[in-house]
């Protein structure tokens, strides 16, 4: 794994670099570099949006079935599954946009590791290779995450139970604040924005774009073997 984690840091590092040696900024650097991992994973984010979209809709069904197969779990899990499968829709399309930015934070990690810190100071922060000493990254690292699971959250409230909801909502961001108080400041401002970029894309889906009405998601056509 640390191989591969630092094959990835060495990928990462050319374009910090390149964006670092253009701006004579590494915090501009790492913002840049952030919004250009954004913008590839755009289509993987994009499909699981348009999952959790579809998630919403089959949200009458979702209540059929629980009434359905009130009090008997296992038959209400697997009608769950079913009609998940039935519609195409990915009940786990909510944790992977942040779970998939994971790799590219250790590989980031690795690849400030390898860089010449000199004048590496941005706005309050005297040098992005050292913790925020005024907590505001890691701060901001956790308000952001909060924001992005909660919309996600949200969108999902009727597919997942409120415990569930909660964990997804307040363990997350508590863990990234946790961690990017000691990690690299530039490591923390990379996640605040990336965090900030995948809200603006959330927003984008979940509010700009309203969800069609609920039980009109046209039902896949079924091949019947003949």
């Amino acid at each position: 794994m640390g191989a591969i984690l630092a094959f990835l840091g060495s990928i990462m590092r050319v374009p910090l670099v390149f964006f670092i040696s253009h701006t004579g900024s590494y915090g501009l650097g790492i913002i840049l570099l952030t919004a250009l991992i954004r913008l590839v994973l755009a289509p993987i984010s994009i499909r699981q949006f348009e999952s959790m979209r579809q998630m919403q809709v089959i949200q009458p069904e979702m209540k059929k079935l629980q009434e359905r197969y009130k009090g008997e779990p296992q038959k209400l899990q697997q009608a769950q599954a079913e009609l998940f499968r039935e519609y195409k829709v990915n009940p786990l399309a909510g944790c992977l946009p942040t779970l998939i930015q994971l790799p590219f934070l250790y590989g980031l990690y690795y690849a400030l590791r390898t860089l010449d810190y000199h004048n590496a100071g941005f706005f309050w922060i005297p040098n992005l290779s050292h913790p925020d000493p005024y907590y505001i990254l890691p701060i901001l690292s956790g308000l952001t995450t909060f924001l992005s699971t909660w919309m996600t959250s949200s969108a999902s409230l009727q597919t997942t139970d409120r415990t569930q909801q909660i964990i997804m909502s307040v363990m997350m961001p508590a863990i990234i604040m946790y961690i990017t108080l000691r990690l690299p400041a530039g490591l923390a401002l990379y996640w605040t924005v990336s965090q900030i970029l995948t809200v603006a894309q959330q927003y984008l889906f979940y509010v700009r774009r309203r969800p069609p009405a609920q039980g009109t998601l046209a039902k896949p056509k079924m091949q019947h073997a003949e």
